[in-house]
Protein backbone atom coordinates (compact mmCIF):
# COMPACT_ATOMS: atom_id res chain seq x y z
CA UNK A 1 0.00 0.00 0.00
CA UNK A 2 1.33 3.48 -0.66
CA UNK A 3 1.94 5.92 1.66
CA UNK A 4 1.28 9.44 2.15
CA UNK A 5 2.51 12.54 4.50
CA UNK A 6 0.27 15.41 4.76
CA UNK A 7 1.81 18.48 6.24
CA UNK A 8 -0.34 21.56 6.92
CA UNK A 9 -1.01 23.71 9.60
CA UNK A 10 -4.50 24.29 9.21
CA UNK A 11 -6.64 21.17 10.94
CA UNK A 12 -9.20 21.34 7.77
CA UNK A 13 -6.98 20.95 5.29
CA UNK A 14 -5.37 18.42 7.30
CA UNK A 15 -8.61 16.40 7.52
CA UNK A 16 -9.99 16.78 4.29
CA UNK A 17 -7.10 15.78 2.55
CA UNK A 18 -6.30 13.00 5.27
CA UNK A 19 -10.06 11.86 3.77
CA UNK A 20 -9.92 12.07 0.34
CA UNK A 21 -6.50 10.40 -0.21
CA UNK A 22 -7.48 7.38 2.32
CA UNK A 23 -10.55 6.75 -0.08
CA UNK A 24 -7.84 6.40 -2.76
CA UNK A 25 -6.42 3.53 -0.78
CA UNK A 26 -3.42 5.05 0.52
CA UNK A 27 -2.02 4.82 3.74
CA UNK A 28 -1.98 8.60 5.23
CA UNK A 29 -0.45 10.14 8.18
CA UNK A 30 -0.72 13.99 8.76
CA UNK A 31 1.55 16.90 10.58
CA UNK A 32 0.76 20.23 11.32
CA UNK A 33 5.06 21.80 11.32
CA UNK A 34 6.98 20.82 8.45
CA UNK A 35 10.07 20.71 11.21
CA UNK A 36 8.50 17.48 12.49
CA UNK A 37 8.67 15.45 9.16
CA UNK A 38 12.16 14.31 9.34
CA UNK A 39 11.24 12.50 13.19
CA UNK A 40 8.18 10.87 11.21
CA UNK A 41 10.35 9.63 8.67
CA UNK A 42 13.06 8.36 10.96
CA UNK A 43 10.18 6.18 12.24
CA UNK A 44 7.84 5.30 9.53
CA UNK A 45 10.52 5.65 5.77
CA UNK A 46 9.67 7.80 3.36
CA UNK A 47 6.23 8.21 2.48
CA UNK A 48 5.43 7.53 -1.40
CA UNK A 49 4.05 10.58 -1.37
CA UNK A 50 4.34 14.06 0.33
CA UNK A 51 1.80 17.06 0.31
CA UNK A 52 2.97 19.98 1.95
CA UNK A 53 1.24 23.23 2.90
CA UNK A 54 3.37 26.09 1.47
CA UNK A 55 3.06 29.94 2.47
CA UNK A 56 4.67 32.83 1.06
CA UNK A 57 5.50 34.18 3.77
CA UNK A 58 7.06 30.94 5.56
CA UNK A 59 10.99 31.38 4.19
CA UNK A 60 11.96 28.20 6.11
CA UNK A 61 9.76 25.77 4.08
CA UNK A 62 11.71 26.05 0.87
CA UNK A 63 14.90 24.77 2.91
CA UNK A 64 12.60 22.22 5.08
CA UNK A 65 11.25 20.81 1.78
CA UNK A 66 14.84 20.58 0.63
CA UNK A 67 16.19 19.00 3.74
CA UNK A 68 12.87 16.36 3.53
CA UNK A 69 13.96 15.61 -0.40
CA UNK A 70 17.71 14.86 0.94
CA UNK A 71 16.39 12.58 3.18
CA UNK A 72 14.06 10.60 1.07
CA UNK A 73 15.38 11.11 -2.64
CA UNK A 74 13.59 10.71 -5.35
CA UNK A 75 11.27 8.04 -3.84
CA UNK A 76 8.68 10.28 -2.49
CA UNK A 77 6.80 12.88 -4.83
CA UNK A 78 6.53 15.79 -3.33
CA UNK A 79 2.77 18.04 -3.80
CA UNK A 80 3.27 21.63 -2.36
CA UNK A 81 -0.30 22.92 -1.47
CA UNK A 82 -0.32 26.56 -2.16
CA UNK A 83 -2.77 29.60 -2.08
CA UNK A 84 -1.47 31.61 -5.08
CA UNK A 85 0.36 31.20 -7.98
CA UNK A 86 3.67 33.52 -7.03
CA UNK A 87 6.22 32.28 -9.26
CA UNK A 88 9.07 33.53 -7.45
CA UNK A 89 8.18 30.97 -4.93
CA UNK A 90 6.94 28.36 -7.40
CA UNK A 91 10.32 28.39 -8.98
CA UNK A 92 12.43 28.13 -5.13
CA UNK A 93 9.82 25.11 -4.20
CA UNK A 94 10.72 23.13 -7.99
CA UNK A 95 14.30 24.01 -7.17
CA UNK A 96 13.91 22.60 -3.66
CA UNK A 97 12.21 19.47 -5.16
CA UNK A 98 8.43 19.63 -5.30
CA UNK A 99 7.14 17.98 -8.44
CA UNK A 100 3.41 19.95 -8.87
CA UNK A 101 1.25 22.28 -7.08
CA UNK A 102 -2.07 22.12 -5.87
CA UNK A 103 -4.18 24.88 -5.34
CA UNK A 104 -6.04 25.84 -1.98
CA UNK A 105 -8.50 25.68 -1.26
CA UNK A 106 -8.90 22.25 -3.37
CA UNK A 107 -12.13 19.90 -4.11
CA UNK A 108 -11.30 16.10 -4.89
CA UNK A 109 -11.11 16.16 -8.79
CA UNK A 110 -8.27 18.84 -8.18
CA UNK A 111 -6.66 16.83 -6.05
CA UNK A 112 -7.37 13.39 -8.05
CA UNK A 113 -6.00 14.84 -11.09
CA UNK A 114 -2.79 16.05 -9.18
CA UNK A 115 -1.93 12.55 -6.95
CA UNK A 116 -3.07 10.25 -10.41
CA UNK A 117 0.25 10.82 -11.97
CA UNK A 118 1.66 9.10 -8.55
CA UNK A 119 -1.33 6.33 -8.34
CA UNK A 120 -0.81 4.75 -11.13
CA UNK A 121 -0.43 0.85 -10.81
CA UNK A 122 3.37 -0.39 -10.86
CA UNK A 123 3.90 -2.53 -13.97
CA UNK A 124 3.70 -6.31 -13.78
CA UNK A 125 6.66 -8.47 -13.77
CA UNK A 126 6.19 -11.64 -16.45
Amino acid sequence: MKTCLIIDEAPVIRKIAFRLLSREGLDVDTLEKPEDALAWIENHGAPDILVIGVSAGDKAVVEEIKALRERTGSATHMVAMIVEANLGLMTRLKRAGVECYLYKPFDRAALDAILQRFLKPEAVLA
